[in-house]
């Protein structure tokens, strides 16, 4: 069918080119003879009429048409050159241009720069200059015209960046956001994912230590892409996720404090290089749960992001149980070493009849809070995930030991709760408010006080064992929760509080006598004047490592040595 409306069409065309050919021929002799008419009676006329027609026409259009010709070659060596240069320069100079931001971008195979299109402009102009090419400098402003368009065509959300870009940005996200590389390309994918809107009711569980570095992630992306990058990072876990829950993801992040690394001038210059790879992952791999399920080869990565969707809230309660929780009703003397935290302990809960045991062990829901809140912790579940339904699901399932005025269970005990309790006793007894600013302990220094209250409460032949010890981060852990009224600063220093197993400010002072005693040339009337604060301090630190000294082993730091000097002067 195809020939045949061909064949009808050509000669349809023929036709109506000869028709107008025709009617162009019947118009110029209508003008010829009109000439003729008009001009009868006067023969030079007509014998120039004549002359123009015979001769000198035909050798103008003769001209016209050479002139046509050459000027279309002329045309196509120019074209032919324009385009070897425009493709040439794209080559070598790789721009990139977003419509919905009006913004220019270039990428010299390290890093992606925001531009300018006069910048632009002026480098095109300057290489036509260098490449002294004199077609192109006749065609410049037509050149430079043609090689904008084609960069406009090129749009920052389809960049392949070059491995140097990949692997850089890889290695600059570990290890403060990311473990490992899997990990890291799992975030990127995410983030490219958000940017190019393919995560349409996806929810990524992020620990609440990635704020931050979000949040200049997304400013990046909103200044670059006029689109959120961050839309589906959750810090917390919301009752409604539930009715999403096959939705929900958990991203493995770094532990690690990332301030630093946040306002670190490394990040600041390479937020757009994140950003595009992370654009290029997201087209290379689909989606992060594709990249997850089909490219990734660590299976335990997989299981661990998936857990929520793979685990009912049921499931993962019943994993804190039995992990955290002991019912002495049921068996006593083969789980009582698994709460005792000392040989003492051990012989006084066996000695217990089953009832006498019921009460002694117990668990205040304040105790099983905090235990969920460390197993979710620890298990990288989000902060307060099933809250209301665990507190109902966990009364339902021990109602027989709940007791609803106490708001405890009896008989049930964790292997991990002695320990703290042990640790809030101390607390409780060793510790008390100082109101002046000398009042001050570092956490480290509670660690350290509190293995010697260990050892202060024990046999003579029993030693602190190292798996009595609680490290730093877990008595920062411990006071945050039984002990919010506490004002600790910058995760370190316990403000307004002192200890009486340890006098900071008669440590010092004794030092300062005995450094006064070695040192007689010291003046009391010019104290302030008289010292070096570092001869000082080193004198107060061998002074508590010599054994004739009192055997003192606790050291101030050298801040709070310094506070204490300078207050003593006031």
């Amino acid at each position: 069918m195809f020939y045949f409306d061909d064949q009808e069409t050509l000669p349809s065309m023929t036709l109506t080119k000869a028709t107008n050919n025709d009617r162009l021929v019947e118009q110029s002799c209508e003008t010829i003879e009109g000439l003729y008419e008009k001009y009868t009676n006067d023969l030079y006329m007509i014998s120039k009429i004549h002359h123009y027609i015979s001769h000198q026409l035909p050798n103008l259009l003769e001209n016209l048409k050479q002139m046509r010709e050459k000027s279309i070659r002329r045309a196509e060596d120019h074209t032919i050159e324009q385009e070897k240069f425009i493709t040439t320069y794209l080559n070598a100079h790789r721009y990139y241009y977003l419509s919905i931001s009006e913004m220019y971008f270039s990428y010299d195979g390290k890093h992606y720069t925001q531009t300018t299109e006069d910048d632009i402009l002026h480098h095109i102009v300057s290489s036509i200059s260098e490449d002294r090419n004199p077609m192109l400098m006749n065609w410049k402003h037509k050149t430079k015209v043609s090689v904008l368009r084609k960069i406009k065509d090129q749009t920052l959300l389809k960049t392949i960046p070059e491995s140097f870009t990949i692997q850089r940005v890889l290695q600059l996200l570990q290890p403060y956001v990311c473990a490992s590389k899997s990990e890291a390309k799992y975030f990127l994918t995410i983030i490219g994912d958000n940017i190019l809107k393919k995560n349409c009711g996806k929810i990524h569980y992020i620990p609440l230590n990635m704020k931050d570095f979000l949040q200049e992630l997304n400013q990046a992306s909103l200044d670059v892409f006029h689109v959120q990058c961050v839309q589906t990072f959750k810090y917390k876990y919301h009752e409604k996720h539930l009715e999403t829950i096959e939705e929900c993801r958990i991203v493995p992040c770094s532990k690690l404090n990332n301030v630093d690394f946040v306002s670190s001038s490394a990040l600041k210059q390479s937020l757009l290089d994140i950003l595009c790879v992370s654009v290029h992952y997201s087209h290379k791999y689909e989606t992060s749960d594709e990249y997850i399920l089909e490219r990734n080869l660590d299976a335990e990565l997989q299981q661990f992001i998936f857990s929520l969707k793979k685990n009912t809230p049921v499931q993962i309660m019943n994993q804190f149980t039995r992990e955290n929780i002991l019912n002495y009703s049921e068996n006593v003397h083969s789980q009582v070493s698994l709460i005792s935290s000392s040989p003492q302990e051990e012989t006084f809960l066996l000695g217990q009849s089953q009832d006498d045991l019921k009460e002694v062990v117990r668990l205040s829901w304040t105790d099983i809070q905090y235990l969920w809140k460390e197993f979710l912790k620890n298990h990288h579940y989000p902060p307060i995930l099933f809250q209301n339904i665990f507190r109902k699901n966990f009364i339902e399932q021990y109602s027989r030991e709940y007791d609803s005025e106490t708001d405890t269970f009896r008989s049930l005990g964790s292997s991990q709760l002695p320990l703290i309790q042990k640790f809030l006793k101390f607390w409780k007894e060793t510790t008390f408010e100082e109101e002046s600013d000398l009042g001050e302990l570092e956490i480290e220094e509670v660690a350290t006080l509190f293995r010697q209250w260990l050892n202060a409460n024990k046999s003579s032949s029993s030693k602190s064992k190292q798996k009595h010890w609680l490290k730093e981060s877990k008595i920062l852990d411990i006071l945050t929760y039984f002990h919010p009224e506490l004002e600790i600063k910058d995760q370190k220093y316990i403000l307004n509080v002192s200890n009486i197993l340890w006098s900071k400010e008669l440590d010092i002072e004794n030092a300062i006598t005995a450094w006064k005693e070695a040192n007689p040339e010291f003046k009391v009337e010019n104290e302030k004047t008289s010292f070096c604060l570092d001869e000082l301090y080193g004198y107060y630190c061998k002074f508590y490592r010599t054994p004739n000294s009192g055997v003192k082993n606790n050291l101030v730091s050298k801040s709070y040595f310094q506070k204490y000097v300078n207050h003593r002067m006031e």
